[in-house]
């Protein structure tokens, strides 16, 4: 005999509505969005005469390690998709699943998850981007523009946002409005490299802290640069982990994990959007979508096979 499968409103008698992903700002709602074809090459100019044949020239995956977004980050990030797309490159999203046990312990697996999407994938180039960083329409492609295998933007803690101040977030420490500088290590919130760069690095190369990361790349020969000249800014510091008292880091630990399993995500529209001039849509569920066509995702990425448009739903 054939066990009927319950029905969602069964489900939820049951105590399990909080798994039911009817949403897209429930938790285990992860964006994903694929291209099939685009036209980068058209943006290379001058630079197509000494660049290897790609499958993709120009284009780029940009992956946010989770999907647990700080405020104004979601809109931030969606405006910056559709200035890169606009100006000629090759798009596409995935918010990677947090495989965390413990909040932050799984970002290590997350950034080599992503790394291998990008490469297998064909793309060129992979933009990784933390939830709580808040980049400009432009960041993309100014980052792009200088055909660096590994380079950052200068990141910069929002005012009173940093509760353990004086912290460098690179070393040398860095001053906006210098151009293109290199270091030996720099936080790792916002990252461009070209996927190239991938086929030296193992796994294990992105666990531990922005140190560790830069001693791989410069085993393999690779600098970090960053482009002073292109700032984003965290909503909040580095965790700083070490600083705390035991009561305090599993406090905070508690409050993260709690917020990261029950609290629907924030992916709100900017505070002064206009549905009716502004550019970009907002769905059902109060989510922004700055490219039409990108609400119709699939939740388990990182691209949905069938092709059914779900309007941000799962269908299951």
């Amino acid at each position: 005999m054939v066990e009927k499968i319950p029905t969602h409103d069964e489900y939820r008698a049951m105590g399990l509505g909080r798994h039911i992903v009817d949403r897209s700002t429930h938790p285990s709602y992860y964006a994903s969005s694929w291209p099939i074809a685009g036209s980068g090459v058209n943006t290379l100019g001058m630079n197509l005469r000494y660049r290897i044949p790609h499958l993709n020239f120009n284009s780029v995956l940009v992956v946010v390690i989770s999907n647990h977004w700080q405020e104004g980050g979601w809109w931030r990030l969606q405006n910056m998709l559709r200035y890169t797309e606009k100006t000629g490159y090759t798009v596409a999203l995935e918010e990677v699943d947090d495989m965390s046990t413990i909040p932050a312990d799984a970002i290590g697996i997350m950034r080599a998850c992503a790394a291998m999407l990008a490469l297998d994938g064909g793309f060129e180039w992979c933009f990784m981007i933390d939830t709580d960083c808040h980049v400009e329409e432009d960041t993309l492609v100014r980052l792009m523009v200088h055909d660096r295998p590994v380079v950052y933007p200068m990141a910069i803690v929002l005012p009173g946002k940093d509760k353990y101040p004086g912290g460098a977030l690179s070393s040398p420490r860095l001053l906006p409005n210098k151009g293109l500088q290199p270091v030996t290590w720099a936080t790792m919130s916002c990252m461009l490299f070209n996927t190239k760069v991938f086929n030296c690095l193992a796994p294990y190369a992105w666990h531990g802290h922005d140190y560790h990361f830069a001693q791989n790349l410069a085993h393999f020969g690779h600098r970090i640069y960053v482009d002073t000249d292109t700032v984003v800014h965290l909503t909040r510091g580095p965790a700083r982990h070490p600083v705390k008292r035991w009561d305090e880091l599993w406090g905070d630990m508690h409050k993260a994990y709690e917020s990261r399993q029950d609290e629907d995500r924030d992916r709100r529209p900017p505070p002064d959007f206009d549905p009716v001039f502004g550019e970009g849509i907002v769905d059902k569920d109060g989510v922004y979508w700055a490219v039409d066509n990108w609400k119709y995702l699939g939740v388990k990425g990182p691209m949905d096979i069938n092709g059914d448009k779900t309007n941000g739903q799962n269908p299951g």
